[in-house]
């Protein structure tokens, strides 16, 4: 037996062995135990060794990124572009001057701008365009530069792999486009001109329409604005609208015509022939107008309707036919009377009876003479000369005592007054004379009144005397002086009875005593028989009524014009002075062989000459009937004196 105890034990991590083997000996137990660390030792070596590659693999990456930062450190790195230009390994300074080359182009001329065969060229700057250089580089700059490590790592190899584009952006000042293509308006624009008539006495001018232009601002900005974003020079049109003219030729191509169809041969005018019997012994009854000479009766009228364009008409002016007719009227007239009457406040007596009258019917002979104007274009176009046979009238009286009262002339119309004060003997009996030859005097409705037609004769059997007068500069005697203070009065009573006033003449000098009373310049009205007259038309719907009184005390004349209460009208007047001229210095001696040798008498005084306008609106219910300007223009006049030679 053996001192110590055997103890036996199941190693779990030993093999069972059967029963009576062999069991190793103890010595060997040891190795087995140093075989097991031997392993994990491996395993574990072979980890270090894997470490120590990754931690070289990582140095090793490390420095190759170091290495890469420090090689494009101050350059944009490779792949990258603005607006398609590659900036790979450009210095920001390199990237911006490629930048500048290869827009330099488009800067200098961004776009092309074309009208019809005009063509601009305005600059980056002209249109306030900026692009933004410095911006772009700056963003091309920092990519891959502005995060992590890891951050821009993984940008600059993304950027290596696909490319990275950024934009270029670009500044446009509206206002800069909006103000160069104005200043181009000047050299487009073209404003529209209207088809035009123009009548110079027998002479058409004809004006064709043109159509306008106009540049259409806004439209153009937008179109400019949006080449400019394309940062390619591009060609731009200007945009434009065509302005047609209010006035076409087609609308005037009728009265263009007319016109000329009416100038194309002259007018012979003629009374009937079971009427030569009025015209004078001396003459045929036979008168011709040359398209010269009957041009003073047309015109062109420009009317505006309340809807449409404007349009010309012929217009025919019957006063002036009238007026001219005057010569003829005068020569085949054979007179026969109105009755006239008295006021008698407001109760009409007749104290002359009429006569029977034949002559010239002024106012139908002007529309025949208007009808042939206007309806004988093709007549004169065939080159005959259009004929007009002038119209003669002979009536009875038509008016008498017993329907006087039916005429209802019960209205004061106007007054006219003028002061004769100082005047000569032979003047004051002649100023009585004229007013009894108009007082009394009827004037039918419608109808023109001449003062000379009413006044007659300016001789003995009318009452009139002969009195001295001073013409070109030597003394005669003359029938009529002072005549013209009555024509003067008729017109301030047919001015304030709101009368149509178809023929007026100022005196060439100014006389004080058409001023006595208060009146203005220009309100006198100077006659000179068979040429200068004074008319006016009774366009009211009534006869009218002339009374003339002579104040021999107060030294003053009267007329008034009496009519129908619907006859009445509101007359407002207004004066201005145009100009004035000095009156002459230097006195003038007229020789007088009936004063005595010596003796000297002054009869005139100096006066400045002055250019004047009575300014005249004649209103009715508030409706403005007449707005009329009548103007004087007197010439200076210096002292006279007459100066005895007996």
């Amino acid at each position: 037996m053996s001192e110590h105890p055997v103890t036996q034990s199941t190693d779990l991590d030993s093999p069972n062995l059967p029963d009576g083997a062999d069991r190793p000996p103890l010595a060997l137990a040891p190795r087995e135990a140093r075989r097991k660390p031997t392993l994990l030792a491996t395993l574990i070596g072979w980890l270090a060794v894997l470490a120590s590659l990754v931690l070289l693999a990582g140095i090793a990456a490390a420095l190759v990124i170091l290495a890469g930062e420090y090689r494009y450190a101050n350059y944009i790195y490779p792949n990258i572009r603005v607006q398609g230009v590659n900036l790979s390994l450009h210095t920001p300074e390199m990237a911006r001057g490629t930048l500048e080359r290869h827009y330099a182009r488009f800067t200098h001329n961004p776009v092309t701008l074309g009208y019809a065969e005009q063509t601009w060229q305005p600059t980056a700057a002209n249109l306030g365009l900026h692009l933004h250089y410095d911006q772009a580089v700056q963003q091309a700059a920092v990519v891959g530069r502005g995060g992590t490590r890891a951050d821009n790592l993984r940008t600059a190899a993304a950027v290596w792999r696909h490319g990275y584009s950024l934009p270029l952006h670009m500044e446009v000042d509206q206002a800069a486009i909006q103000h160069y293509v104005l200043a181009l308006a000047s050299q487009i624009e073209q404003p529209p001109r209207n088809a035009d008539l123009q009548l110079i006495g027998a002479t058409l001018i004809i004006t064709p329409e043109q159509v306008g232009v106009q540049l259409l601002v806004d439209e153009t900005v937008q179109e400019i604005t949006a080449a400019l974003h394309s940062l390619k020079p591009q060609p731009v049109a200007i945009r434009t609208r065509t302005i047609y003219p209010v006035v076409r030729d087609a609308q005037i191509a009728e009265v263009a015509a007319q016109v000329q169809a009416l100038f194309a041969a002259p007018i012979i005018a003629t009374v009937p022939s079971d009427e030569t019997y009025l015209c004078p012994p001396v003459r045929a009854c036979t008168w011709q107008w040359t398209p010269r000479y009957f041009a003073r009766w047309v015109g062109l009228l420009r009317t505006v309707p309340v809807s449409g364009p404007p349009a010309f008409k012929l217009v025919v002016d019957r006063r002036a036919i009238e007026r001219d007719l005057q010569p003829i009227a005068q020569a085949i007239y054979r007179p026969g009377e109105l009755p006239r009457a008295n006021w008698n406040n407001g109760e009409l007596v007749v104290f002359r009876e009429g006569t029977l009258s034949r002559g010239l019917d002024l106012v139908q002979a002007g529309y025949a003479i208007e009808a042939a104007l206007r309806d004988g274009g093709a007549t004169a176009q065939a080159g005959a000369p259009r004929v007009v046979y002038l119209p003669t009238t002979h009536l009875p009286p038509p008016i008498v005592q017993a329907n006087i009262a039916n005429l209802g002339i019960t209205e004061l119309l106007g007054v006219g007054v003028s002061s004769f004060r100082a005047s000569a003997p032979y003047r004051i009996t002649n100023i009585r004379a004229g007013a009894r030859r108009m007082h009394g005097l009827l004037i039918p409705p419608g109808t023109v009144f001449s003062f000379n037609s009413a006044v007659g004769a300016v001789d003995g059997r009318n009452g009139f005397v002969e009195g001295l007068a001073i013409i070109q500069n030597r003394t005669q005697t003359e029938w009529g002086g002072g005549l013209c203070q009555v024509s003067t009065s008729v017109f301030r009573a047919a001015f304030w009875a709101g009368m149509p006033i178809a023929e007026r003449h100022e005196h060439t000098f100014r006389i004080p005593w058409y001023e006595e009373l208060g009146e203005p310049p220009g309100m006198d009205a100077a006659i000179y028989t068979g040429w200068d007259d004074l008319r006016f038309v009774n366009d009211t719907d009534g006869y009218m009524l002339i009374q003339a009184w002579v104040d021999l005390e107060r030294e003053r004349l009267s007329v008034a014009l009496y009519g129908q209460p619907q006859a009445k009208r509101q007359v407002r007047m207004g004066h201005e002075v145009i100009a004035t001229v000095s009156a002459k210095g230097t006195p003038v001696y007229i020789d007088d062989p009936t004063m005595p040798a010596g003796a000297v008498r002054q009869t005139d005084w100096a006066q400045p000459g002055m250019t004047i306008n009575v300014y005249r609106t004649v209103t009715q219910a508030g409706q403005v009937l007449l707005q009329d300007t009548f103007r004087t223009e007197f010439e200076p006049w210096s002292d006279v004196y007459l100066r005895g030679t007996r």
